[in-house]
């Protein structure tokens, strides 16, 4: 781990040197870069999950009529868990 936090110091100051090289039209340069590619990506996410959001819902049609209840179409009736005994009478004393 030690070994590991020392690598990424060491490029973090290679980077931050290299970046204060350049000139200040230049560093906004790549601000600009950068910035437009985050854009454009965030912009094709958001622009996936908008068209698969259609799809989905173009493909499923809601349901119309009445919600049945499931209980009273059962044959057997549940059994009342409180009703059934816990104990038998052979284990007391």
């Amino acid at each position: 781990m030690k070994k590991l936090r020392i690598f990424l110091h060491t490029c973090e100051t290679r980077l931050e040197k290299r970046w204060k090289k350049l000139s200040a039209k230049e560093q906004k340069k790549w601000v600009i870069l950068f910035f437009a590619g985050y854009l454009l990506l965030t912009g094709g996410v958001v622009l996936t999950v908008w068209y698969d959001a259609k799809m989905d819902s173009s493909q499923h049609k809601p349901v119309m009529g009445h919600i049945r209840n499931p209980m009273i179409e059962q044959e057997k009736p549940l059994k009342d868990s409180l009703l059934t005994p816990i104990k038998n009478n052979d284990h007391e004393k």
